[in-house]
């Protein structure tokens, strides 16, 4: 193991001791690429409060994770029954009541945790948010270049849109199009499957591609999250089949303006309701407070959403911004019903000097196709 993942694990191992947690169960791949280096499906790893990790791995992969972690104690199974007694027998060693954290998010379907409370009832289950959150928020030199990676896959998904969007062409053409090239290009995958949006679908809060025939006049919102080495980008542009009304072009440069705020705003040290505060006013004085969803900034890396992370935690909102930090900045649509929806999304880093953009495809007006 390289001394990037160790000094993690060596920080994670001080806070679990502040916070009295004897070890954390990895369940999810982003974390075991951050503490391991090891990329991998369906990743299992415990994480002691003293010691190296224990990785639980597939008997035909124990070779190759051993390569890829150097490390030592590595657990085989041939079947799920095999991976869990490992667990528990482990857990058994560990004190009469072990406190142990598992990611409570996105990568962690309930089913799972239910199987190990039911497995292991004498463990008492945390969530590890606490103990992650403050490592992978502020990234490295090594994952700012990966992200930047990422971004500009995500410049190149917009500008292949650009050239994919006409009228009878239908959603899915574009976003299957879209993916090829940004996979000849090097991309792992997406992080979510991409939006877009078109006609009255650009309303929607969230989305994906359809069989529906894009067509004149239609605003479409183009939503692209591409994977590179494990870290994401995310970007978002609102085109335009033909000329745009003069009410959508008036709701996408609002938007426009909220999302040039945020960016000035996004200092070291400012949490982030008082961005939303200033984005907030924009809004109230164009009268279109009513149709827009709280949350225009959560963090992104490992994860395509990542803490900061209002609108799943409204307690984010008080974290601080620091220098490091790397977020989706434009990330709820403004959507109102009969002129459409409007979204700008651009992935950023924030600095000594504030927000430096990594994705830099035009966002200065609806594209026009």
């Amino acid at each position: 193991m390289d001394a990037i993942h160790r000094e993690r694990i060596a920080r994670l191992q001080e806070i679990m001791a502040t916070q009295n947690v004897d070890a954390l169960l990895v369940l999810t791949s982003e974390d075991y690429v951050y503490f391991t280096g090891d990329l991998r499906r369906q990743p299992r790893a415990i994480i002691p409060r003293e010691g190296d990790p224990i990785l639980l791995v597939f008997a035909s992969e124990v070779e190759e994770a051993r390569e890829n972690t150097g490390l030592q104690d590595i657990r085989p199974y041939r079947g799920l029954h095999e991976m869990m007694l490992a667990i528990m027998s482990y857990f058994k060693t560990v004190g009469e009541r072990p406190r142990v954290a598992i990611s409570m998010e996105f990568g962690t379907p309930a089913f799972l945790l239910e199987r190990f409370k039911m497995a292991n009832p004498r463990v008492e289950l945390v969530d590890s948010k606490p103990l992650v959150s403050p490592l992978r928020q502020v990234k490295s030199a090594e994952e700012i270049d990966l992200i930047r990676k990422a971004s500009a896959l995500a410049d190149l998904g917009i500008e292949t849109a650009k050239q994919v969007i006409r009228p009878g062409v239908t959603e899915l053409d574009v976003a299957t199009e879209v993916e090829y090239v940004l996979k000849k290009k090097g991309m792992d995958r997406l992080s979510f499957p991409m939006f877009v949006n078109s006609g009255r679908r650009s309303l929607w809060l969230h989305g994906t591609a359809t069989r529906k025939a894009i067509e004149s006049g239609d605003l479409i919102v183009v939503d692209i999250g591409p994977v590179y080495q494990g870290y994401c980008a995310d970007i978002c542009r609102t085109f335009s089949v033909g000329e745009p009304s003069q009410k959508a072009a008036e709701l996408y440069n609002l938007y426009y303006r909220m999302q040039t705020t945020a960016l000035n705003e996004a200092q070291p040290g400012k949490p982030l309701h008082r961005i939303e505060e200033q984005i907030e006013k924009l809004l109230d004085q164009a009268g279109y407070r009513d149709y827009y969803l709280r949350g225009f900034i959560h963090g992104i890396g490992l994860g395509f959403e990542e803490t900061p992370f209002p609108t799943i935690f409204p307690e984010d909102v008080l974290v601080p911004l620091e220098e490091g930090m790397t977020l989706a900045v434009g990330h709820a649509i403004l959507s109102v019903p009969g002129i459409g929806g409007a979204r700008v999304e651009d992935t950023a880093l924030v600095t000594a000097s504030g927000a430096q953009l990594l994705t830099h495809a035009p966002r200065e007006g609806i594209i026009v196709v």
